[in-house]
């Protein structure tokens, strides 16, 4: 599993290394639907022409390379999210930017005491690294806003929309020069997704948030 935050062109060739050596030992997998690192591990997977494969989901499926077989683990995503770990014996992960969701499956698997590779990536300085879970380092996420600035800050702007999406978050505040501007890039980021019945977007006395939609 991993984060939708990330957009790379196929799986980090550490992490491909590690999968594929699963795969040659025929070990199953169980891997998420989600767009980003779960879509980048089907693709990989389909390539390989593995077949040992179930895609765990929630409420729906919104990708399966190959049409394996499914298995809805809950109706949201922390109870998919935990069920996959239940299930599994070891876990490959991808963690971008820090991301909350992440880091409290990191803790998770932590706490089951179960191997787990994790290839952690920052794309605002490029920087990566990719090793074994340390039981000794405490995995969380602080911070709560990104603060793009001005035309500059669209891009980041992307970052927030996945990380509050992968979120069990209601709303986020999202910092911003002139909140005005950033409420009107992300309305626009959102139209462009085609998310309108999804996250919503309000600006008051000069402080804007993103936020969740009822239904």
């Amino acid at each position: 599993m991993g984060s939708s935050a990330y957009k790379g062109e196929g799986l980090p060739e550490e992490v491909a290394e590690v999968l594929d050596e699963a795969l040659d030992r025929g070990m199953a997998v169980i891997v998420g639907e989600a767009r980003g690192a779960c879509r980048a591990f089907q693709d990989h997977l389909a390539a390989r022409g593995h077949g040992d494969v179930v895609v765990g989901h929630a409420k729906s499926i919104r990708y399966n390379a190959r049409g394996w077989p499914t298995h809805m683990y809950g109706d949201d995503v922390k109870s998919r999210e935990r069920g996959m770990i239940d299930d599994c014996d070891s876990a490959i992960i991808i963690w971008v930017n820090g991301s909350g969701v992440i880091a409290k499956n990191l803790e998770y698997l932590k706490r089951q005491g179960k191997p787990t590779y994790i290839y952690e990536l920052s794309t605002k300085d490029g920087e990566s690294r990719f090793g074994p879970l340390d039981p000794a380092r405490s995995y969380s996420y602080d911070r709560r806003s990104i603060r793009p600035r001005g035309r500059e800050g669209r891009e980041g702007l992307g970052e927030v929309v996945d990380a509050f999406l992968e979120s069990g978050e209601g709303e986020r505040l999202v910092e911003g020069e002139d909140a005005g501007l950033t409420g009107y890039y992300l309305n626009k980021l959102i139209a462009e997704r085609g998310l309108e019945g999804v996250l919503g977007v309000s600006v008051e006395s000069g402080v804007c948030r993103l936020r969740r939609l009822k239904g």
